[in-house]
């Protein structure tokens, strides 16, 4: 068990580092119009769930196989706990990531500027293309944010060639995408959903 609590202590140093580091950075950097699943993302939202399963696992690690069958199940039991209350968020995340490892976002509202590519390749520009339709834009949000410790929320995009789903692990609050939709009368619909699977 001494290797699951290095791990740990890895893990709380790593995200320190990566906290300061991002924080160092955005110092003497200009704001960023381009958005994609980055490494800083992911973490920031799998901390919590990553946190639970390793403090889990810390703490009903040496009793699983204890010497007496009540030691025994109620380490098994504590673990099963921690890892449902993690589940949901990790199996959303990996679904969300999935979805969209290769999408990167081009949006800047002040410019008017909106582009979505898929694989490096431009997949929807509304300025070539026009806006979605012929359906309103989905805008599904989870109604029980806490389950997953963050927000969970995408946006589907109705287009000619195909549906572009954007998750959370792209841009990470969808409210500025949805009101520059609004502005120019794309209808957005907002669903509440306990479960916010695509």
């Amino acid at each position: 068990m001494k290797i699951i609590r290095s791990l740990l202590e890895a893990a709380v140093v790593l995200v320190v580092v990566l906290g300061l580091l991002r924080w160092a950075l955005s110092i003497f950097s200009k704001k960023t119009t381009i958005y994609c699943p980055t490494t800083t993302r992911q973490l920031a939202l799998l901390t919590w769930p990553l946190l639970a399963v390793g403090a889990g696992l810390a703490a009903a690690g040496p009793d699983l196989l204890a010497a007496t069958a009540a030691e025994r199940w109620l380490a098994w039991g504590l673990l099963g706990a921690v890892l449902a209350l993690a589940a949901p968020a990790l199996v959303l995340h990996l679904r969300y990531y999935t979805l969209n490892a290769a999408t990167t976002l081009v949006f800047d509202p002040t410019k008017g500027h909106l582009q979505v590519a898929l694989n490096e390749v431009l997949a929807y520009d509304p300025a070539r293309q026009g806006w979605p339709g012929p359906g309103p834009v989905e805008w599904s949000r989870c109604r029980w944010p806490g389950v997953f410790w963050r927000p969970y929320e995408y946006l589907r995009l109705p287009l000619p060639q195909g549906d572009i789903i954007l998750t959370v692990l792209v841009l990470p609050s969808m409210q500025p995408l949805v009101h520059y939709l609004r502005y120019f009368g794309v209808e957005v619909v907002e669903k509440r959903r306990g479960w916010a699977w695509i």
